[in-house]
């Protein structure tokens, strides 16, 4: 499960582990800049749960990279993830992320003080490049000779953003070069991965041996039970979901990042048809501010579906 900033904070990740097939998720990055980033910092969003979890940092140089690990080690991470893939104008303007995929062995550096520094895997994430590929050979090579022990490749370039398909032969073409440089080197697919058919047809186009999935987990958190053979979610598991979702946020947060974290998960859900039957419901409930009347449409949804169809989808909230 790909990290996503704003999105896949520990409640929404956990909620997604649960419904099983996940093989491993990440926290959010956390930015390295004037000082080590704190155990208090990480253990705001880093839980262990039933899969691998790793700790995912952002940092331009690696003069506070190894301190950072450490405390994400005594916090019990399962292995250590390092972003070099973000676009976000704001993270490229400070040279991190996507910036450094401009420079291949600072890349190296990075990632061999992280494998120097733990005993715990190291792995790396990077972008296709950053407005075309002629670095991706430079990259590949970099990462694998720094010891990490897997890299993902987003199928898209920095300038791209997320708004275009990805483009998988660019993640085949890693592939290939891991082939020559360091076969042993895990390669984990990431890009347009939107139903369970499409990892398998990711993985059969490029030759990875992983995906990661990010907003594809938004719009349907059960996608990974889904590819491990298990059944797509109902809708009444989707009103289970949403209520659990914000109840939690609102412990963890307070009300108005549950409303905000609630009305998101309302705009990009996609599994158990939820709206077919009223298409207009979903963007009057993105009108809406009141928790209340938000949480109350979910819970009595199967009471709605009974009255129109004559029978409740077997799991209804209760």
């Amino acid at each position: 499960m790909a990290p996503m900033e704003g999105i896949t904070e520990h409640v929404f990740r956990d909620l997604v582990i649960r419904e099983g097939g996940v093989g491993a998720a990440c926290t959010e990055f956390m930015r390295i800049s004037a000082s080590p980033v704190p155990r208090k910092v990480i253990r705001r969003d880093f839980r262990p749960a039933a899969c691998p979890i790793g700790v995912q940092f952002m940092a331009a140089d690696d003069t506070h990279l190894a301190a950072s690990i450490a405390h994400a080690e005594a916090e019990g991470a399962d292995y250590i993830d390092l972003n070099f893939g973000c676009p976000a104008p704001v993270v490229f303007s400070k040279c991190a992320g996507s910036a450094l995929l401009a420079h291949p062995q600072r890349i190296a550096g990075l990632v061999r003080t992280a494998v120097a520094a733990t005993t715990l895997p190291v792995t790396a994430k990077i972008r296709a490049g950053i407005a075309d590929t002629t670095q991706l050979e430079a990259l590949v090579t970099a990462v694998a000779d720094a010891g990490a022990a897997a890299l993902t490749v987003h199928g898209r370039l920095r300038v791209q953003g997320y708004h275009v398909p990805a483009t998988w032969a660019w993640i085949a073409h890693v592939v290939a070069i891991r082939d020559r440089v360091r076969p042993d080197l895990p390669i984990i697919g990431n890009g347009s991965v939107e139903a369970p058919a499409d990892a398998q047809r990711l993985r059969e186009q490029t030759g990875c041996d992983a995906v990661m999935i990010g907003r594809g987990a938004l719009a349907n958190p059960w996608i990974f039970r889904e590819i491990a053979g298990g059944p797509a979610a109902t809708s009444a598991e989707v009103c289970h979901f949403a209520l659990a979702y914000a109840e939690a946020m609102q412990a963890a947060s307070g009300p108005a990042r549950a409303i905000a974290r609630l009305k998101q998960f309302i705009k990009h859900i996609q599994a158990g048809d939820l709206f077919a039957a009223d298409p207009g419901k979903r963007q009057e409930l993105l009108r809406s501010a009141d928790l209340g009347q938000l949480l109350r449409w979910f819970r009595e949804w199967p009471d709605q579906a009974h009255s129109e169809s004559g029978s409740v989808p077997v799991g209804a909230a209760q």
